[in-house]
């Protein structure tokens, strides 16, 4: 009779599939590093970019305090002729805004007259050599 060779694993052998297993395990917790890696390198660009424009906004907010005067310390006489004088800028926009709208208007008409008169003059000289030829 042919003698089977049976293979009894040993407690203290490491087969060819536990040891693959081990490398795509380590593989994977590596992959898994080196992203967490990256994408920490990339928040922290971010929040330093971030804090940049915070610190850029505000140079831009305090150079803006000190260039205007807040009306505070304006007297009560010029704040009312400051509103006095924004109040004669708001007629005379609403005026001019009115006459702009009146001088279109009459200008849209006074076209609309002048072709209505080309048009009977046209519509006449018509008439006229339509007469001729008969």
């Amino acid at each position: 009779m042919a003698a089977e060779a049976v293979v009894v694993p040993v407690a203290g052998m490491i087969t060819d599939t536990v040891l693959v297993g081990i490398l795509i395990v380590l593989a994977m917790v590596i992959i898994y590093l080196i992203i967490r890696e990256i994408r920490i390198m990339k928040t922290a660009n971010r929040t330093i970019e971030l804090d940049l424009e915070k610190d850029k906004l505000k140079l831009l907010q305090q150079h803006e305090a000190s260039k205007m005067f807040p009306f505070t310390r304006f007297s009560p006489e010029q704040t009312s002729a400051i509103r006095q004088v924004e109040d004669e800028n708001m007629a005379l926009e609403t005026d001019n805004f009115a006459k702009e709208n009146l001088l279109e208007k009459r200008l849209t008409r006074l076209e609309n007259i002048v072709k209505t008169k080309k048009l009977d003059n046209l519509l006449n000289n018509i008439g006229e050599q339509e007469k001729k030829v008969k």
